[in-house]
C-alpha cells in the first residue's frame, strides 16, 4: 500500500495549549524500539505508526514547509522524554519543552513558511516533497491535515486530477467528513474516479493519544473495514461513527457531546425501563428537550442564556427523575446548575 501524508503540522500551537504530551508517541516509540519516535508529531507520529505498527512502508509526507524553516529542536534527549513518560509523569519535563516552543516560535514565521518539528520525518523512514501532486500520484490512500475548512477545497483541486482511481481519501482534523465529502463530489471526483471518502481523525493530538475515529456514509464497507483494521493495528483504538457526528465527537464540543449522549441513554434506560415508557414516547421527549434548547440558543445568544432560563428552574424538577440510570449522572449536574442559579428575582422578573 502506498500512503501519501498531506501536512506535517507544528508543534507550537499544541505547546501553546499547554495540555499536551507525548504519551502515546513514547509507547510506540518503546514498543518498537525506535527513541526517534518519541517526539513525533501530528502527521509524523501517525505516519511512524502505520509504518512500525501496521508495516506500511510507502509513505510520503508532502508539505510546503520542507522549503520553508523547518526546524527541528534537538534541545532534548529522546532517552529523558521516554522517561518521564512512561514512569507516568510526563510533566517533569514537558513545561521545558514547551518553553523552549514558545521561545522559538517568537522568532519563526507560522505555517506554511515556519514549522517547529523534534524529529525530521526522513530520520522516521519518510520520502518528503513539497509537492502535493507528486505524493499523491498512484498512492491508495491519502491522509490530509490541510489548514481550515474553508481553505481546502482550493488545495485539493490542484492535486485532484492525479489521485488514482478507487483511492481511499480521509481527513485527520479542522473539517467535517461532510464538508470533507462535498469538495470531491463538487470536483466530480466521487463518480469518475470512485474515490473513497472517510476520515482517519485522532479526535486529540496524536502524539498524546492512540485512537482513530473512521466515519461511515461515503466509502464502501470493504473501505470502512480497511481502516478500522488499520486504526487498530497503528492507533490501537479505532471507532466507526456516522459522518455527521465526526465533528461533535472529535472537536470542541466533544465535552458537551458526550454529557448530551451520556444523558440520552440513561434517560433511556430509566425511563423504558423503570416508568415503562414506550420507545416512541420516550424519544418524543427526548427530541422535545434537544430541539428547544437548541431554538432558545439560536434565539437569545449562547451568551445569554440565563438571562432567559434561569439553571435554578431544574432544581425542583429534574431532581424528581433521580431514579434508575439517571442517578448516575443527575446528582452532578444538579449540583453545577445549583452553583449557576440565579441570586434573585424582583416581582418583575428582574434577576440577577
Amino acid at each position: 500500500m502506498k500512503v501519501a501524508i498531506l501536512g506535517a503540522g507544528c508543534y507550537r500551537t499544541h505547546a501553546a495549549a499547554g495540555i499536551t504530551n507525548f504519551s502515546r508517541a513514547c509507547a510506540v516509540a518503546e514498543k518498537v524500539g525506535k527513541p526517534e519516535i518519541s517526539m513525533a508529531h501530528s502527521t509524523v507520529i501517525m505516519g511512524a505508526e502505520l509504518k512500525y505498527l501496521a508495516d506500511i512502508s510507502d509513505i510520503t509526507i508532502s508539505d510546503p514547509i520542507f522549503d520553508g524553516q523547518f526546524t527541528v529542536i534537538d534541545d532534548f534527549a529522546y532517552e529523558d522524554v521516554m522517561k518521564a513518560h512512561l514512569s507516568g509523569n510526563p510533566e517533569s519535563i514537558m513545561p521545558q519543552i514547551r518553553a523552549k516552543v514558545k521561545e522559538v516560535a517568537k522568532e519563526l514565521p507560522k505555517p506554511p513558511k515556519g514549522a517547529i518539528h523534534f524529529t525530521h520525518p526522513k530520520d522516521l523512514g519518510f520520502k518528503i516533497t513539497t509537492n502535493d501532486s507528486e505524493a499523491v500520484k498512484d498512492a491508495d490512500w491519502i491522509i490530509t491535515w490541510l489548514p481550515k475548512g474553508d481553505m481546502q477545497k482550493g488545495i485539493i483541486e490542484k492535486f485532484a486530477g492525479d489521485i488514482k482511481e478507487g483511492a481511499i481519501i480521509t481527513h485527520a482534523c479542522t473539517i467535517p467528513t461532510t464538508k470533507f465529502y462535498g469538495i470531491f463530489e463538487e470536483l466530480g471526483l466521487t463518480k469518475s474516479k470512485n474515490v473513497q471518502i472517510s476520515s482517519y481523525h485522532p479526535g486529540a493530538v496524536p502524539e498524546m493519544k492512540g485512537q482513530a475515529f473512521i466515519s461511515e456514509g461515503y466509502a464502501s464497507e470493504e473501505t470502512i473495514k480497511k481502516l478500522m483494521d488499520i486504526g487498530m493495528k497503528a492507533r490501537g483504538e479505532a471507532f466507526k461513527l456516522p459522518a455527521e457526528l465526526l465533528g461533535p465527537v472529535c472537536d470542541m464540543c466533544a465535552a458537551l457531546t458526550a454529557i448530551t449522549y451520556a444523558g440520552l441513554l440513561t434517560y433511556r434506560e430509566s425511563v423504558m425501563n423503570v416508568l415503562g415508557a414506550p420507545a416512541s414516547f420516550t424519544q418524543m421527549m427526548a427530541k422535545e428537550s434537544l430541539v428547544q434548547l437548541t431554538a432558545l440558543m439560536d434565539k437569545v445568544g449562547i451568551k445569554n442564556l440565563e438571562e432567559h432560563l434561569d439553571p435554578g428552574v431544574f432544581l425542583g424538577t429534574a431532581d424528581s427523575m433521580n431514579f434508575g440510570a439517571i442517578g448516575e449522572v443527575l446528582p452532578p449536574v444538579l449540583e453545577a446548575l445549583g452553583k449557576r442559579k440565579l441570586k434573585s428575582c424582583t416581582p418583575e422578573g428582574m434577576c440577577e
